[in-house]
């Protein structure tokens, strides 16, 4: 009998789609790494026998979103194997995919999905997964204890678990070395990080990580406002030279105290303006960006109009616009004076103009200085990428993928500084 009956046998193709956060993102990008180096070849998700996906349910539409999209692809694929995981797996009806596995059964993703796809003994050669990206991400904790009353998502991804320090500035010496060039610091709640040994905080891992070797900087993804009121953390980013992006992006929501108190956000009005004022001395010319929510239950015209005031006071660069989304399970579901629908999309619209009037209007305070810029991609014959301040730039010139270059805009197109 020949000897070619032992060797291991192939595995199928997988593809990856996912949904949401830079979270989700990063959790897939490790799995998806797991399976390769378990022999599994990655295909389009329109040809892969097998296809994960990592959903999002940070609001009603997200959920359904999936859900329809899910009913429509087995309908058009009725033989792929479907693995659903994130946070809509809880969700979703039953049926939906082949394999559920919640948040509660991360740990256990690869060896579940070893299993269900029957991969036992000994695997085939590891496939090689080409770095496609300039950027990667280092998740840093995962979970959140802070119940806001609108947020469904302390429910479905548990209580706070934060990564070991030491590991997490081996994978960042890790990552530089293997080429990447920007570290995005990814979590659910990055200001709970708590290193399990030591209890260094967030800004003792940002001092630590700002010595690991290599050439690279970090991003801050998200972080709430209430740990900016540790002035050493700004000073940090601010005297790290170039090593923490000058970057910010706060989930804000909304500046109304009534709101605040009432959503379970422990800060204040004045609290986000002393931040912001002490983010504007010491920063001046940092990108800022924040999560802002339209129509919270009981949010009056002067609550929307405070937010589209305080978007139009501060030099933000970005907002992200979410309409209120009522979440069964949460406190925020059963409070009285809903907004109604119309309202809640017609103040999402006045914040998103708002954002997009001060954008325009701080856009020009970075003319005619040095950026450092990353070349992510080439396009209309032009390379473009991201600035540390998170700002789209088109550079002109020779460059090269994935190699920061320090670049002056002289004037801008559209989104891009050019």
């Amino acid at each position: 009998m020949s000897g070619s009956s032992h060797l291991p046998a192939a595995r199928p193709s997988v593809a990856f789609w996912v949904y949401g956060c830079r979270l989700n993102q990063a959790e897939a990008a490790a799995w998806q790494a797991a399976l390769a180096e378990q022999g599994f070849p990655a295909a389009p998700k329109e040809s892969a026998e097998v296809v994960c996906v990592h959903s999002c349910a940070v609001t009603e539409p997200a959920a359904h979103e999936v859900l329809k999209a899910l009913r429509a692809f087995r309908t058009r694929r009725p033989g792929v194997k479907i693995i659903l995981s994130g946070c809509a797996a809880k969700l979703l009806p039953p049926g939906v995919a082949d394999l559920c596995l919640p948040h509660e059964r991360k740990s256990e993703w690869v060896a579940a999905v070893l299993a269900f796809l029957g991969a036992s003994g000994a695997a085939p050669a590891p496939v090689f997964l080409p770095r496609l990206k300039t950027r990667a991400s280092l998740v840093v904790q995962d979970g959140c204890d802070q119940f806001c009353a609108y947020c469904i998502v302390p429910h479905l991804r548990g209580a706070p678990v934060s990564e070991p320090l030491p590991a997490l500035l081996k994978r960042a010496e890790a990552l530089f070395a293997a080429g990447y060039r920007e570290i995005t610091l990814t979590g659910c709640h990055l200001a709970l990080y708590r290193d399990p040994v030591s209890g260094a905080d967030f800004t003792e891992l940002l001092r630590r990580l700002c010595d690991v070797r290599g050439e690279g900087r970090f991003r801050i993804s998200s972080v709430e406002p209430c740990i900016l009121n540790d002035a050493d953390w700004i000073r940090l980013i601010a005297a790290s030279g170039g090593r923490l992006c000058a970057f910010l992006h706060l989930p804000v929501q909304t500046v109304s105290d009534a709101l605040l108190r009432r959503m379970g956000r422990r800060y204040t009005a004045a609290d986000l303006h002393r931040v912001f004022d002490f983010i504007g001395e010491t920063l001046p010319l940092c990108g800022l960006s924040a999560d802002w929510i339209a129509g919270l239950p009981g949010e009056t015209e002067a609550d929307a109009a405070a937010s589209q005031a305080f978007l139009s006071a501060y030099p933000f660069t970005g907002a992200h616009i979410f309409p209120y989304s009522r979440r069964p399970g949460t406190p925020a579901a059963a409070f009285p004076n809903q907004v109604p629908q119309h309202l809640i999309h017609a103040r999402a619209a006045q914040l998103t103009h708002a954002a997009e009037e001060t954008r325009r209007r701080v856009l020009p305070r970075f003319l005619n200085r040095p950026l450092t810029v990353i070349p992510e991609r080439m396009r209309g014959g032009a390379w473009e990428g991201w600035s540390a301040e998170r700002l789209r730039c088109r550079l002109t010139g020779a460059a090269e993928r994935g190699k920061p270059m320090v670049f002056h805009p002289t004037r801008i197109e559209g989104e891009c500084l050019c």
